[in-house]
Parts: structure tokens; C-alpha cells; sequence
């Protein structure tokens, strides 16, 4: 097989082929393949050519600090371009679809330990070790591990997020945030902090109790943009897709959540609700497809102060009036008055809830009082 070939596999069994030939991508499934890699990308004989590295593809390739982390250790041996980094990190990669082998690599980590640890700089150690196998986007620093949980005696999945000195706090930040969105009646992962507030850990969605991997594409992938487009677009793109791409019986809920989850991030000054911060989960195809879980909602605007949404509705970024927002509602989603009032309701409620429990955090924890403080400045306690 040439070094510009990746075999491509989807939960663990071969899916097909990945080519880089006379300047294009090329995929071709395999004969006997009976999943898709991508719902945009359907089982076909003739080939899914593609100038740049497929959408599906990009998804979970290393951002930011990852990122160069991977560079440093290998830019010596090989360029590191787009297929290389697959062949690398391809077999560790986040999800279902993974490149170049399958590799079998469970480590003897207890999640508790990491909760509770007193080690200074964990975080970097744990990158130093797993950082070839932490096939995962985003810039904030990030790793995949797996580790085992006490009270299920299993070895889960998990994702360990760290921050950088710029970004004070961002995992406290995260923690409220998330309680913010399951005050609301938001699904989200589950999530813990670390005792030392280094680490903001979450369990991922996307793998069963079999060990088995659902199908997990980003807004990026079904609006056919690569990573570097996860700003562009807006929020009426993705209605459209939901629309497109979840089925009939689940399409109004969907919906009702994808809006609950804009007014949570308006209340909670969230400017980072990009492309790739919603998604869809699948078993198989878009039969069984459905809004992801909730994730990766932060305040920016405690760092950024005149920060933006990072898409557009009704052709702007900014923070929206009311009536723009109840005219999203009944046009894009199709809710009533009734329903965007109650949704209203239980997202300025959800605020006052974990604002109670940021009182009583900060009674235990007085050297973050004063980030709390700003923390819930920033949020809207109304329209």
C-alpha cells in the first residue's frame, strides 16, 4: 500500500480506502462496506473526491496546543501534513472512524486519582503521554483517555480539558456553565472539575456500553465545511440541517433544544457556539439520527469583553434583541408562542439556580470569589 494510502475503518471493521492523488483526496469505499463514514458521504461505488482532506475526515484532527505538541515530537521524521497526521494519530482518533489500524490500549488510570490528585502539572504529563492518541479538535488544550470509573468498576471514555494563564479559570468557567445548561433541562454530558480546578473532565456521548462507537458528525461535516469554516454560516444554517437530517418523529424536539441551547448561550455570554460545537448522533444512518448532548459552553466575554456570537442570525453577529430571537423561534423553528415563552422562562430560572449554587461555592472557595463575581456580571438575567 503507498505511503499516500490510509485504510479507513469504522468501529473497528474496514470501511474503505483513503488516497491523496494528483492533488485531491480520494475515498472509495470498500466492496463489502455496509456503514457510512459520514451521512453526507453515502455508500456508493464511485469514488468521493475532494480537494482538500474531507469534512468527515477533519472533524477530530488536532488543533492548538495538541496540535503542536504532535508537531514537535514528529516534524523531524516526517512532514506533517493532513494524511500524516491520520496515519499517526488516525488509529487513537476520537469516534467511530479511525485510520490506518486499530489499536487495542487501555491504560491503568482510575478517574478519581485524576479528580483528586495533588500532583502539580498533571495535566501536562498526561499530554506528554497521551498526546498521540488524542485525536480530538478544539484549541483549548485536550486529551482522550480512558480511565476507570469506581462506582461502575468500567473502563469509560473520557475527554481532560486544561486552560492556559490568558483564560483564568476557564474550567470553573465550563463547570457552571454546563450546570447552567442541565438546570435547563439541556442533555449534556457527564462532567466533573477537579479538585484543584486544573481540569475540566467530560464523558464522551458517543461510545455504547459495548464499546461500540455511535456515528458523530460536528454542523462543520453536514454543511460541508472544513475546520478552519467554523465561523462562518449562522444559526439558520443549522435549523435547516436539523431539519434535513433528523427524522420527523424527533425533528420539533430537536429544534425546541437547538433554541434553548442559543437562548442559554445568550444568557450566559457563550461567543464560541460554533459550526462545530453542535452536532448529530446516529447507529446507522439518518433513520436513527438525533441532536447530540450539549457541549463546550463557556462565558467568553469574562476574557473578552466586547466578544460576539460566533454565527450569524438574520445576517448578524451580536448579541439580539428579544424580538429577534422570538421571530427566530416562529419562523426558523417553528414554535409557538407558547412554547418560546416557556422556554424563556426555564432558562432565565436556570440562571438564578446556578447562581445559588455559585453563592454557596464561593463560601468554601473564597480565592475564586472574585472571578464568580465577574463570571455572573456577565450573564443576562433577563432580555
Amino acid at each position: 500500500m503507498s505511503d499516500r494510502t490510509l485504510q479507513v475503518y469504522v468501529n473497528k471493521r474496514e470501511n474503505g480506502i483513503l488516497d491523496f492523488e494528483n492533488d485531491q483526496y480520494v475515498f472509495n469505499y470498500l466492496p463489502a462496506s455496509s456503514a457510512v463514514v459520514s451521512l453526507t458521504m453515502p455508500i456508493r461505488k464511485a469514488s468521493w473526491n475532494s480537494k482538500t482532506l474531507h469534512p468527515v475526515f477533519q472533524m477530530n484532527m488536532p488543533e492548538g496546543v495538541l496540535k503542536e505538541v504532535i508537531k514537535n515530537h514528529f516534524s523531524k521524521i516526517e512532514k506533517m501534513d493532513d494524511l500524516n497526521f491520520l496515519r499517526l494519530i488516525g488509529p487513537y482518533m476520537l469516534g467511530r472512524v479511525k485510520f490506518n489500524k486499530i489499536i487495542e490500549d487501555e491504560e491503568a488510570l482510575v478517574l478519581e486519582d485524576i479528580l483528586t490528585t495533588s500532583t502539580a502539572n498533571l495535566f501536562e504529563e498526561l499530554m506528554q503521554c497521551f498526546s498521540i492518541r488524542s485525536g480530538v479538535s478544539g484549541v483549548q488544550p485536550k486529551l482522550l483517555l480512558s480511565a476507570q470509573n469506581k462506582n461502575t468498576m468500567k473502563f469509560e471514555h473520557y475527554i481532560v480539558k486544561s486552560w492556559e494563564k490568558e483564560y483564568p479559570e476557564l474550567a470553573l468557567n465550563e463547570y457552571f456553565c454546563m450546570r447552567a445548561l442541565q438546570h435547563a433541562g439541556l442533555e449534556t454530558p457527564d462532567f466533573y472539575l477537579s479538585d484543584d480546578r486544573s481540569m475540566f473532565i467530560i464523558k464522551r456521548f458517543d461510545v455504547q456500553e459495548d464499546g461500540k462507537y455511535l456515528g458523530f458528525e460536528d454542523m462543520c461535516v453536514l454543511t460541508a465545511r472544513g475546520t478552519d469554516d467554523k465561523y462562518e454560516g449562522s444559526y439558520e444554517e443549522i435549523v435547516r440541517v436539523i431539519k434535513d437530517v433528523i427524522p420527523p418523529q424527533k425533528r420539533k424536539e430537536a429544534l425546541k433544544t437547538f433554541f434553548k441551547a442559543l437562548i442559554m448561550n445568550h444568557l450566559l455570554q457563550n461567543g464560541d457556539g460554533h459550526l462545530k460545537n453542535y452536532g448529530v448522533l446516529y447507529e446507522n444512518d439518518f433513520e436513527d439520527a438525533r441532536l447530540s448532548p450539549i457541549y463546550d459552553v463557556i462565558t467568553t466575554t469574562v476574557y473578552i469583553k466586547k466578544d460576539i456570537p460566533a454565527l450569524k442570525m438574520s445576517g448578524a453577529k451580536l448579541w439580539w434583541k428579544e424580538k429577534t430571537y422570538k421571530l427566530f423561534a416562529k419562523h426558523s423553528c417553528g414554535l409557538s408562542t407558547r412554547e418560546y415563552t416557556e422556554i424563556i422562562d426555564v432558562c432565565l430560572q436556570a440562571i438564578g439556580k446556578v447562581s445559588n449554587e455559585i453563592k454557596a461555592y464561593k463560601v468554601e472557595h473564597f480565592e475564586v470569589s472574585a472571578f464568580l463575581t465577574e463570571l455572573e456580571r456577565c450573564w443576562k438575567k433577563s432580555f
